[in-house]
């Protein structure tokens, strides 16, 4: 995908029913209250070098930070949220859905609160587990950030 499809689609999961239950959704996965889609993914990042995978990160931080001022011209200043503590919430407590699951795939996000639609917009890169593709990830969820 390009910049122009990752706001096309940005915008159409702004305000697409989300699923009944959870499962793979069109363009990712979604559940009640979210859809979580993977705009780009890595290809041999999981098995590659650490060097190599680093590198491929931070084109995705580039590409992150692209993307993100363009959708800042459509729904304003995001905030800049870092998950760790959700992730270490996770521990010992009830994190809502799609908010523990996403924090334990990233590590920060840029999020936009979408009022007209009642909902939140997180975009952010998963890179966390070295045992997987690195993803730019953008989700869309009517559950309040815990």
């Amino acid at each position: 995908m390009d910049m122009d499809e990752y706001l096309a689609l940005a915008e159409v999961l702004s305000s697409r029913a989300f699923p009944a239950e959870d499962g793979t959704a069109v363009a990712g996965e979604g559940g009640p209250g979210f859809h979580l889609v993977p705009l780009a993914v890595s290809h041999g990042l999981r098995v590659a070098d650490p060097a190599l995978r680093v590198a491929g990160s931070e084109r995705f931080h580039d590409e992150l930070e692209v993307l993100a001022g363009k959708l800042t011209e459509r729904w304003g200043e995001p905030y800049r949220v870092g998950l760790q503590t959700i992730r270490l919430r996770t521990a010992h407590e009830e994190i809502p859905e799609p908010w523990a699951r996403l924090s334990l795939l990233v590590g920060d996000v840029r999020l936009w609160e979408l009022p007209r639609q009642g909902r939140w917009a997180a975009l952010g890169v998963a890179d966390l587990d070295p045992d997987d593709e690195v993803r730019l990830l953008l989700l869309v969820t009517g559950t309040d950030p815990p």
